[in-house]
């Protein structure tokens, strides 16, 4: 029988050290070391003996699933590395109603946040829709006055621990604007914090690119 991650629950591997992100609990976590050279073994299809008792707690807590199937384990998500901020910060401007709406989108994605599971709030994000077909021209200027007004947002309202929030807001925004923005969980293992940002392409729309560089991607939502 071959082994397999259960559903909604991803991995890094961050310089030797695998990092896990169960959304349906919430949480990152990692493992002890002999447990997660087991699994980056089993994850490069190079198990060795005694492997399977090294990963027994994580098959007992369900979180490795024995299948059938020969499939390899789910590799971490691919994502072009980030080169640029969509938009210079000293640049950015932003007229009031913008802002407003911002504010608005940052209130909600922290109300869904504190109310709902982050499975939830991730499957509530992946149900905006575009409200009309744009041209590039007017997709480009849409872009420009959500991110300008999401940054000037960020002078309103404490920035601290806030990167989920304004991310889950900008990306809303711009899947109604009918852009494919990629909201991206990234970490690093030594020692270990979390980020999340919105990138386009290269170009990083919220969560700052000299931050974004430093994180491996452990989720990628489009």
């Amino acid at each position: 029988m071959a082994l397999q991650l259960r559903d909604n629950l991803h991995w890094c591997d961050c310089g030797g050290r695998a990092v896990f992100l169960d959304v349906t609990e919430d949480r990152y976590f990692c493992l002890p070391g002999a447990a997660n050279d087991a699994f980056l073994r089993l994850a490069g299809g190079k198990t060795q003996p005694g492997d399977a008792e090294r990963l027994h707690s994580l098959i007992a807590r369900g979180l490795l699933i024995e299948t059938s199937l020969r499939d390899p384990i789910r590799r971490p998500p691919r994502l072009t590395p980030p080169t640029r901020d969509f938009l210079d910060e000293a640049m950015a401007g932003a007229r009031l109603i913008p802002i407003l709406r911002a504010l608005g989108s940052e209130l909600r994605a922290a109300w869904l946040l504190r109310r709902m599971p982050l499975q939830r709030v991730i499957v509530t994000a992946l149900n905006d829709r575009p409200r009309w077909q744009r041209s590039r021209h007017h997709l480009d200027r849409s872009l420009e006055t959500i991110v300008s007004a999401s940054i000037a947002a960020s002078f309103l309202m404490r920035s601290h621990d806030r990167c989920l929030v304004r991310a889950l807001a900008v990306q809303s925004a711009c899947r109604k604007s009918g852009a494919k923005a990629k909201l991206v969980f990234g970490v690093i293992g030594h020692p270990f914090t979390a980020h999340c940002w919105v990138q386009l392409g290269n170009a990083v729309l919220v969560g700052g690119f000299e931050q974004a560089r430093l994180y491996t991607p452990i989720l990628v939502i489009e």
